[in-house]
């Protein structure tokens, strides 16, 4: 990948090392006596190690370790881990250590002070809190737990299987199978401990409930059904249960030619491929299997020992949308009848018990309650309203929003606005949830809050940029994190002690570990402590209007050791709405979509990010204007060198930065990365990610373009790039994976085509084997990194005598 010049302006060694160094934190834990904290370290070529570290004072480590695929803080300040084959209790007080060796899987019983480790070898050991041998058993093929006070796992002995619990301090056989044990798992109640038998013989199922407490086998269905797997979906915590039977036949000998039809309402098949399903029902009381298949419709547990959902896949909208929309329907299974009760719903929420179901009907743009049992429909005029969340008495529907919690009474049908909540963007985190359908695009979930209990909100404030997190309970606001213009990634309570964590940074903060607790903020650690620059970081968020008075905000970066005597370039980065990434800590790394605003502050730029928002012109026309006025408003900066001016963006970003080299003449030289760039090509595609038609990005999806090609063509042909590829300007830099299956490189192609026949100034670089974003941390992407900045400073800074780029600036080059 190496090019020649560029071991000329850096040294890539030097460079390698020093970004190196630098990592990010993920993954916050506490245990459950807030005594200690750990965190994963991700650097760029490791994500494996962990960090154990003191919550009571700052910077206080107590231990390193890599290579960690599972952790747990246990009782008596001890911390479990496991990686690469091998686990180790830690003593956190003393530093006293047990190590396994050859260890496949841990397991940890919280309640009991226990924990466990299964060996590659399939023995399996319990110790105590002391490091004191429990209980063992020998040939366990799996084990499942409740992480609190059960453990059960598969032992095959003497080809037979069987499963054994640990009871007190010993393992007992609960169950024996004459046939095979497939797989175990634990219900969400932990009443029932759900075993899928396998026949010997042929390739048949069963499922086994064994109840854990009396031991009882129930067995569901009409004995084995020919299947490759078995879900299972509890009903009303344990009251019954809901089978699918999946089986995925062999796939058919392609035929030839291979027919599509105009039509096709099965498109869907190509992307999740064939699969046929038998459904049931079991009832524990009265110990009865039922077959509940609906005309071969889909089917979905909600809750209800009696309705059911159901729904065909087919799609009736000519895949307009990026998932489908589909007509519910409400199953009877005891007088086996459905009637339709949804139509055109994407969306779909139901109450914990199924006593209601909620639906966001995509024709009316409106989100509609429907009520099993007298049938009754409620449609919720409120059109910013999402992400409904019922409370678990069925009382009230809680939905987000951009503007504050609304909440919705079931009886008086009455929405309201919680006021202490207003003008913010506010998210609901403690929410129980199952997803109880998720393939061809849907979402349908059980969503419920505690009526009893506060609710735990996530708060953003778009017009300052601050974060806060409170508690609402009885209409009344607790405020747990102080509203904060860091961006917090990471935040959690201990309900008991009110004891508040979080993980917070700002463009001139490293991520940091914060404990909040009864009014004070206290460090516990920081990361990137070596990075004094970027304590001195200088920013801006300017607010501006586009020509249309729209207002908008860009984010200006000034260059590290900032000296106000002179003058810089400056560099826009485009992509969409980006002025809430203001708050993000920016580090050195080997982007692998070449844009990173640190290396670029580092080296003595300007970096600007002003935002995009589409409007009917389109999205090329709506980027030009929107980048221009971002140019408007930093005309007053004397320390902004205007004629030393570049434009960069990569995918969405890329399509606005080659369409505006075609119209505008405020830059001196642009770089586009995988970029769309002709409209009308992309439009009539095939995604090859998704195996499905590109247009609804077009009419509903990320190009905003609200009417299709048929509507308006016009529209499509002038937001095109290629359409004006003559009217380049400006020294263009283009870049592409040939492995791309987002936005083939046939469009990055295409446009270099244009630019070759107008015989524009361009380079383009191919990456062979890398996709839509380059690998991060890759040859190709240090390839990128490096070019990319190099073209900078050939262009904003003119440092020149770069061969690369000199064979196409400088005729005589060749």
């Amino acid at each position: 990948m190496g090019s020649q010049g560029l071991l000329g302006q850096y040294n890539i060694d030097s460079m390698k090392q020093r970004y190196a160094a630098f990592y990010s934190i993920a993954h916050l834990k506490v245990s459950d006596d807030n005594r200690w904290v750990s965190f994963s370290k991700i650097y760029k070529k490791n994500t494996d190690t962990i960090i154990v570290a003191t919550a009571n004072k700052q910077q206080s480590v107590k231990a390193v370790l890599a290579g960690v695929s599972e952790s747990y803080f246990l009782k008596d300040n001890h911390f479990f881990w496991l990686g690469n084959g091998e686990a180790q209790i830690i003593n956190l007080r003393n530093g006293d250590k047990k190590d396994f060796k050859e260890v496949s899987k841990i397991e940890i019983l919280s309640a009991l002070g226990y924990y466990a480790v299964w060996y590659k070898s399939r023995f399996l050991e319990v110790f105590d809190s002391k490091n004191k041998l429990v209980a063992s058993v020998s040939d366990v093929t799996q084990l499942v737990s409740n992480k609190r006070d059960k453990l059960y796992v598969i032992v095959n002995r003497s080809n037979l299987s069987s499963v054994w619990s640990l009871q007190s301090k010993e393992f007992n056989q609960v169950y024996t199978s004459q046939q095979g044990i497939k797989k175990i798992m634990l219900v969400p109640s932990r009443k029932y401990l759900a075993v899928t038998e396998q026949e010997k013989s042929a390739d048949g199922l069963q499922l086994v409930l064994l109840d854990t407490n009396s031991l009882k086998v129930s067995r569901i269905g009409n004995g084995f059904i020919k299947s490759d797997y078995i879900e299972v979906r509890e009903i009303n915590n344990g009251g019954a249960f809901f089978l699918v039977f999946n089986t995925r036949p062999e796939p058919a000998t392609a035929s030839q030619p291979e027919i599509k039809y105009g039509t096709d309402p099965d498109l869907w098949l190509y992307r999740m491929g064939e699969q046929n399903h038998e459904y049931w029902v079991y009832d524990v009381k009265s110990e009865q299997s039922q077959n509940v298949n609906n005309n071969q419709m889909f089917m979905a547990a909600m809750d209800h020992d009696r309705y059911f959902l159901s729904f065909d896949r087919k799609e009736r909208n000519a895949y307009i949308s990026s998932v489908s929309w589909f007509d519910i329907y409400l199953y009877d299974r005891f007088v086996k009848t459905s009637k339709k009760i949804l139509t055109q719903t994407s969306n779909l929420v139901v109450s914990r018990g199924g006593g209601f179901i909620i639906g966001f009907n995509e024709e009316k743009k409106r989100w509609i309650l429907y009520h099993t049992l007298s049938s009754k429909e409620t449609i919720i005029e409120n059109a910013e309203i999402q992400r409904p969340v019922f409370s678990d008495d069925n009382r009230y529907v809680f939905f987000e929003s951009e503007n504050g919690i609304y909440r919705f009474n079931v009886l008086t049908k009455n929405l309201e606005q919680l006021p202490l909540t207003a003008n913010k963007k506010v998210a609901i985190l403690n929410v129980k949830e199952d997803v109880i359908y998720g393939t061809l695009g849907a979402d349908f979930r059980i969503r419920s809050i505690n009526a009893r209990k506060p609710i735990i909100i996530e708060q953003y404030d778009q017009n300052n940029n601050e974060t806060s997190y409170v508690q609402w309970f009885e209409d009344k606001i607790k405020v747990l994190l102080p509203a904060t213009k860091n961006r917090v990634s990471d935040f959690k309570i201990n309900l008991l002690s009110q004891a508040v964590f979080s993980l917070e940074e700002n463009f001139n903060s490293p991520q940091t570990i914060y404990q909040y607790h009864n009014g004070h903020k206290k460090e516990v650690y920081q990361s990137n402590r070596h990075d004094h620059e970027i304590t001195t970081a200088r920013q801006e968020v300017l607010s501006y209007k586009n020509s249309l008075g729209v207002q908008i905000k860009g984010v200006l970066y000034y260059p590290l050791n900032f000296d106000a005597r002179k003058q810089y370039p400056l560099v826009l980065s485009i992509y969409e709405v980006q002025n809430k990434s203001a708050s993000v800590y920016s580090y050195p790394y080997f982007s692998g979509i070449g844009i990173n605003i640190r290396s670029l502050i580092d080296n003595g730029y300007f970096v600007f990010l002003p935002d995009v928002v589409l409007d009917s012109r389109g999205p090329g026309f709506s980027a030009l204007d929107c980048v221009h006025s971002g140019l408007d408003a930093l005309k007053g900066y004397a320390n902004i060198d205007s004629d030393r001016v570049g434009l960069m963006g990569h995918s969405f970003g890329g399509f606005g930065t080659s369409f505006i080299a075609t119209h505008s003449h405020r830059f001196t030289a642009y770089i586009s990365g995988a970029a769309v760039t002709d409209l009308v090509k992309f439009y009539f595609s095939f995604s090859q990610e998704r195996n499905l038609p590109n247009y609804p990005r077009f009419e509903n999806g990320q190009f905003d373009m609200k009417v299709p090609f048929s509507k308006n063509k016009m529209l499509y042909y002038d937001n095109s790039p290629i359409v004006n590829a003559e009217k380049v300007n400006k020294p263009i830099l283009l870049w592409t994976g040939l492995k791309d299956g987002n936005v083939p490189y046939t469009h990055t192609e295409e446009l270099y085509t244009g630019l070759l026949r107008n015989q524009k100034k361009a380079v383009v670089l191919y990456y062979k084997n890398q996709d839509h974003d380059l690998t991060k941390n890759s040859a190709e992407s240090i390839d990128l990194h490096l070019r990319i900045l190099e073209w900078w400073n050939y262009f904003l800074k003119d440092k020149k005598d770069i061969p690369w780029i000199d064979k196409e600036m400088k005729k005589d080059a060749l």
